[in-house]
């Protein structure tokens, strides 16, 4: 049976920590994660991260069924993704039946604290996405990483710099450019609430964001936003479809920006329906370095109803009437 990690679980859970795997590409390739870390600042009550850790570990005659699993809130509280599952399918034999008790657990879980989607970017070509959709789980979009060692020193730096800082004002802005770039299905499903935001995230990944706007007569056009890692930078684009030819325009300046940064390896995420970008981002050095299926799961919500309370005169049971006539 799992459960909600406990700080009795932090034995097991280090033990395990080292065999999983980080289903979070933005959190593999650019941070430190510590899952250990993660769950027991997460179950503090005065220090939320928003992470949510399920454990199981139970023995039975013929196997040991030990492992864990970590999803992220998304603000709201509505959304959450899957970063973290132990042991990986190629550590232990009996790991798909442990992944799959686990996320039947999770997702009870998760649902009991209001979260209704679950997401999960599992690598395209592995084995996980199996046992995600054994799970419930289905793909509504694909994507590939791009990476650059780092930004070429003989970068052209743009004459006119047409791009200006992300501000609150553009939130709805954007949101119109997303529903241009992304197809109905992934509208969809996914919530754009914190979509946009440049804030820091949380003391534990506390790396800056930065978002800017490539507009045109009030229009926006193009988006780029960068997100400082520990061991690597992360990239994101959206470009209007009838807007391609400012494509090289939108890299080069990205890159621009970029230069500002410490010298670590650069990751572009991107999905396969913004193909428009990945000849420029190729021509700029950026080579295929992996790709990933985007899963979700629904899950049940609790609905809280109020309890009636019958009335003192009903709560003895119904009376028959006495029957009423009139004379005549």
């Amino acid at each position: 049976m799992s459960k909600l990690f406990g700080v009795s679980d932090a034995l097991l859970v280090s033990r395990l920590q080292s065999q999983g795997i980080l289903l979070d590409p933005e959190e593999a390739l650019t941070k430190t994660y510590r899952p250990l870390l993660t769950a027991l600042v997460g179950c503090l009550p005065f220090r939320r991260t928003g992470v949510l850790t399920c454990v199981c570990n139970e023995r039975g005659e013929n196997q040991h069924m030990a492992g864990f699993v970590q999803i992220r809130m998304r603000r709201p509280g509505s959304e959450a993704d899957v970063i973290y599952l132990t042991p990986s399918l190629s550590v232990a034999q009996e790991a798909t039946a442990i992944w799959g008790h686990l996320l039947e657990n999770l997702c009870f879980e998760a649902g009991k604290q209001g979260v209704q989607r679950i997401f999960a970017r599992p690598p395209e070509d592995g084995p996980e996405v199996e046992v995600f959709q054994q799970a419930g789980f289905s793909i509504y979009a694909r994507e590939d990483i791009f990476r650059l060692e780092r930004v070429p020193n003989d970068l052209p730096q743009p004459e006119d710099r047409t791009m200006r800082p992300q501000q609150a004002v553009d939130s709805w802005r954007l949101q119109e450019l997303y529903a241009t770039v992304a197809p109905r299905l992934v509208q969809q499903t996914e919530s754009l609430a914190s979509k946009w935001e440049t804030t820091p995230g949380s003391w534990l990944s506390p790396a800056k964001r930065e978002g800017y706007v490539l507009e045109d007569k009030g229009k926006i056009l193009g988006y780029v936003q960068i997100r400082e890692g520990q061991v690597g930078h992360w990239l994101e684009m959206l470009l209007h479809p009838e807007a391609y030819d400012l494509a090289e325009e939108l890299v080069t300046q990205a890159l621009a920006l970029l230069a500002r940064f410490p010298l670590l390896p650069i990751y572009c995420c991107l999905r396969r329906y913004q193909g428009g970008l990945t000849a420029v981002l190729e021509a700029k050095g950026f080579q295929l370095f992996a790709s990933r299926c985007v899963m979700v799961k629904h899950t049940t919500v609790r609905i809280k109803e109020p309890a009636l309370k019958l009335v003192p005169a009903l709560e003895k049971g119904a009376e028959a009437a006495t029957p009423m006539m009139n004379k005549t």
